[in-house]
């Protein structure tokens, strides 16, 4: 409950990844190109390359007027709810609750390609 129901254009041209573990979809769906700013803790070689190309994602505790111009920046905010709800997602426009690392094991998690698929229309890509 408490939802809220939001619209995108698909295929997403930009977007935005709040945490690394949704990373290695965005690398296994090839669509690299497409996220504008990423997680400081991104460790792959691709994601290094653009944190050093000023892709950071400023965090919500530094500089809040930059966090939120990245944020709007983007067509998609890939992220997840708080601990207790999903106020933080609801209150962002364009933001997708991913929950990925909240699943029971990794297959469950292994999942979520698919619906990360959707948003750039690569679903036969994510099967």
């Amino acid at each position: 409950t408490g939802y809220i129901r939001k619209y995108f254009g698909v295929p997403v041209q930009s977007s935005a990844a709040m945490s690394t573990v949704l990373l290695a979809f965005i690398d296994s769906l090839g669509v690299q190109d497409r996220v504008k700013f990423v997680d400081s803790y991104a460790s792959a070689s691709c994601w290094q390359k653009a944190l050093a190309c000023n892709a950071k994602m400023e965090s919500s505790y530094g500089n809040a007027t930059l966090h939120t111009e990245q944020l709007a920046a983007v067509d998609v905010v890939f992220m997840s709810c708080g601990a207790s709800d999903c106020k933080n997602v609801n209150a962002q426009k364009n933001g997708v609750n991913v929950p990925v690392s909240q699943e029971a094991g990794p297959v469950e998690s292994a999942e979520y390609i698919k619906y990360i698929a959707a948003f750039f229309n690569l679903e036969p890509k994510a099967k």
